[in-house]
């Protein structure tokens, strides 16, 4: 790219299947844009909905795709082919842009003529108030921003590369990654691998419009994160300390399966089955807090998250009298009382939801405090000692939760992270196993 050009032509690149939710302010964001030499390109990979009508309404060159969809590695590519732009801009369409983040990309790459591609992060005000929403992308900014300024991958959620250099480096391996996942990871290890430079502008920050829930929250961190980002570490034999792969989390997962395993080698000798209903219970119910004013904490809850809500807690209350805690019957009554009226009257006034809540919050810890004070001490030491050496080493992913949304927001977040932690260890050590198998297997 040449340096006399300091306002370089930006091809701005939207993929989009089915986004009638969100393309038109994602588009709006982008013609909000202050800065003048780029262009929009909708790659539509074969929406049945009204997307393409849409990004016409925005002057955007609309590439329609046949035959799919194919995913969003391979209507980038297609988007990249059209573009005649020197560098190649790539938001989801689920994304908005601010007025500055071209002019902050470009900038990017007029100040830092020796890298090839760059990429920012989502902002720390999601869109959605849902707790699952605002834990997995404030989860998300927190990562980015603390992560190397030199980077070995990339992320195409906002993301910017020399066409050139894409170009040279194939683009997205779309055969290998049909569907959302890590293409962009992947794409970011070639480009490394060639020589080429990546870094992360933590200044180009977007707000992200997706509303994750805990099941999709879970499904796409396995399947469409840590399986295939396992495959490509063994395929490429480089585990980078850097994201969320650095050494503290390496530790903090490995520490997690300590724990799992203390659990589950003293749960014949202490009466710890009811933690298992009583998790179920605070996912589910956590994933109904929401931050916005007028969301009532559990009107909306689906019928399927209330059966395990009161399955849960009929669960509790049985085996609290099999186990002669009928103390425990209490906290639960309160619970019970709280998501019943959250459930049928939760349209009322904020404060009447906030009691309904605050209800639940006290039956739901008071179920745990009371099973907490009737464990052995020698049983509670080792579950305590490792749980404050994980929350010690993540210190100031903790620290930023509670200056972004308050102590309570924080402490609900931990069962949630320590979830992450157990789920890509043994991702991890699941598809590292079934690779070491099928590697001694061809050699013989």
């Amino acid at each position: 790219m040449s340096m006399e050009n300091q306002q370089p032509m930006v091809s701005i690149i939207v993929p989009a299947y089915n986004g009638r939710k969100t393309l038109a302010e994602c588009l709006t964001a982008v013609r909000s844009s202050d800065y003048a030499n780029y262009e929009i390109i909708l790659v539509n990979d074969c929406s049945t909905d009204d997307t393409p009508e849409i990004a016409r309404q925005y002057g955007a060159m609309i590439i329609d795709l046949e035959g799919g969809p194919y995913g969003p590695g391979y209507a980038r590519n297609r988007g990249v082919e059209a573009a005649s732009g020197e560098i190649v801009l790539f938001v989801d369409a689920d994304v908005v842009i601010k007025p500055d983040t071209v002019t902050r990309v470009a900038g990017t790459f007029v100040d830092k003529p020796e890298i090839s591609a760059m990429f920012g992060s989502y902002d720390d005000d999601p869109d959605s108030g849902d707790f699952s929403s605002q834990f997995k992308n404030l989860f998300h900014h927190f990562v980015h921003q603390q992560g190397h300024e030199q980077a070995v991958t990339f992320w195409s959620g906002c993301g910017a590369i020399l066409r050139q250099a894409f170009i040279e480096s194939g683009g997205f391996d779309a055969e290998r990654y049909p569907h959302p996942s890590i293409e962009d990871i992947e794409l970011g290890y070639r480009l490394t691998a060639a020589g080429h430079q990546i870094v992360v502008n933590k200044d180009v920050q977007v707000k992200h419009l997706k509303r994750w829930t805990i099941r999709g929250m879970v499904k796409a961190d396995i399947f469409d994160r840590a399986i295939p980002w396992t495959q490509l570490i063994l395929r490429e034999k480089n585990l980078p300390n850097d994201l969320n792969l650095g050494l503290s989390q390496r530790a903090s997962a490995l520490l997690l399966l300590v724990l799992v395993v203390h659990l589950v080698w003293t749960a014949f000798f202490h009466n710890i089955l009811i933690l298992v209903p009583l998790a179920a219970l605070f996912f589910v119910m956590v994933s109904y807090w929401n931050n916005s004013e007028n969301a009532p904490p559990l009107s909306r809850i689906s019928t399927r998250a209330e059966k395990i809500m009161y399955l849960s807690m009929a669960m509790i209350a049985g085996l609290s009298i099999y186990l002669d805690r009928p103390l425990m019957l209490f906290p639960v009554g309160v619970l019970f009382v709280g998501t019943l009226m959250g459930k049928r009257f939760g349209m009322f006034n904020r404060y009447f939801r906030g009691l309904l809540f605050l209800a639940m919050i006290i039956g739901t810890v008071g179920v745990f405090s009371i099973l907490v004070v009737n464990f052995n001490i020698w049983f509670l030491i080792p579950i305590l000692g490792l749980v404050a050496t994980i929350v010690a080493l993540n210190i100031r992913f903790y620290a930023f939760f509670i200056r972004k949304r308050g102590f309570l927001f924080a402490f609900a977040v931990i069962p949630f992270h320590l979830l992450y932690y157990l789920y890509s260890i043994v991702t991890f050590a699941l598809v590292t196993g079934v690779h070491t198998w099928n590697t001694s297997v061809l050699k013989k």
